[in-house]
């Protein structure tokens, strides 16, 4: 019997995130001026001006406590794949290091274990010479074009091969990697906004390797293009600013929004408002309410912040809605929804009430005020509520 099981695509996909996760911490912690690269020369390789620096294999195993034997195909598919580099004069051995870097356990006296960086552990002539008995001896199928690509190299090269090689095992899992990242992250920005800056910044940073890997990698990505996003995040996270997230948000086609949530809509039509300036209204009503919602969940807003907000911004609107009434020079249609739709132009291109000093994009205040209008606790049309309720008592009829 098949079982779906076999076919789980969950372990490889876990070694694709963690590659790219482990890229972003190896690169947090370079050099400004080292530029990294993944699934270009290795899984993740380091560059100094254009030249290789460090090719790095990375081996994740999340469930269980996998055991870097001498045999293991994690050591030789790696052995096998910097031979060939060493073979087709990809790399040269005189100024490069090759590093595999595992959640695997290397047993005491395994060739892995004679590979540490620690001086006291590693002994490469002893490596050497157990990497060239097992090729010689071992008759592992899955394992035979590796150890033909291994002793297809001469002697010399064998040696200045495994001379530059490391192995670090027991290394931190992918979620142990996000926490490392978090260590990295401490200094940038207060620690009750850690988590959030993490968050932002892997997404950043998945965008990035996902472009990077879309251009056959053909461009690497340097430790300065990261800090200044990282110090983009910082100035985000104020008290008197707070991040901005949703600027590629694509809002929804109008026809497929559900009655209760297009009274905004009515609201504008209720003034002539265009369609294409609808449009845009709908892209800041749903923009913002991702972004109110998202500060919500990271916890970034004191307390009854939202509701001192929109206090705010009926406070603003009433002052305007009233001296609009007051200026009707008589009470005909046209001349109602002339001054309504002026008095929405104002809002969607004047007004600059901003919920923080330095939180100044648009689409804050605008979807707000859409949200505010939505609940018919501001409008444009001055009879907007007698006009409108009748769409909201089916709303909530349709809720009910």
């Amino acid at each position: 019997m098949i079982k779906i099981t076999d076919f789980s695509a969950n372990a490889q996909a876990l070694g694709y995130f963690y590659q790219a996760r482990y890229a972003l911490y190896m690169l947090l912690k370079s050099n400004p001026d080292l530029h990294i690269s993944i699934e270009k020369l290795d899984d993740i390789a380091f560059e100094k001006d254009g030249t290789p620096i460090e090719l790095i294999q990375t081996k994740h195993h999340m469930n269980s406590v996998s055991s870097l034997t001498n045999s293991c195909s994690d050591l030789w598919k790696t052995i096998r794949i910097w031979s060939t580099a060493v073979q087709n004069g990809e790399v040269s051995t005189e100024s490069i290091k090759f590093t595999l870097i595992t959640t695997g356990v290397a047993p005491e006296g395994s060739i892995a274990s004679k590979l540490y960086p620690y001086q006291e552990y590693r002994d490469v002539q002893t490596a050497l010479s157990l990497l060239n008995e097992v090729a010689e001896k071992s008759t592992s199928h899955s394992n035979r074009m590796a150890y033909e690509v291994f002793l297809g190299l001469s002697e010399i090269q064998r040696e200045q091969l495994i001379s530059c090689v490391y192995v670090l095992d027991a290394s931190p899992n992918i979620v142990d990697t996000k926490e490392d990242i978090l260590r990295e992250l401490r200094y940038a920005t207060r620690p009750e906004f850690k988590e959030a800056v993490y968050q932002r910044l892997e997404g950043i940073w998945f965008n990035k390797v996902i472009q990077h890997l879309s251009s056959d990698s053909l461009n690497t990505i340097s430790q300065t293009e990261i800090v200044d996003y990282i110090n983009d995040l910082q100035e985000q996270f104020h008290q008197d600013n707070l991040p901005i997230d949703f600027l590629d948000y694509i809002a929804p086609a109008e026809e497929s929004i559900a009655e209760h949530q297009r009274v905004f809509i009515e609201q504008l039509k209720l003034v002539a408002v265009s369609q294409p300036r609808i449009q845009k209204a709908i892209s800041d009503y749903y923009r913002a309410y991702e972004q109110r919602s998202r500060w919500v969940r990271d916890e970034l807003l004191f307390v009854n912040e939202l509701e001192m907000y929109e206090t705010r911004l009926i406070d603003e609107w009433e002052r305007r809605f009233e001296a609009m009434k007051e200026d009707f020079e008589d009470d005909s249609e046209p001349q109602i929804k002339k001054a309504g739709r002026a008095l929405f132009n104002w809002m969607d291109q004047e007004a600059n009430i901003h919920i923080r000093p330095r939180c100044t994009e648009p689409y804050v205040m605008r979807g707000s005020y859409h949200l505010l209008s939505n609940q018919l606790r501001v409008g444009w049309h001055a009879d907007f509520i007698n006009r409108l309720e009748n769409i909201i008592e089916r709303s909530l009829e349709g809720v009910r």
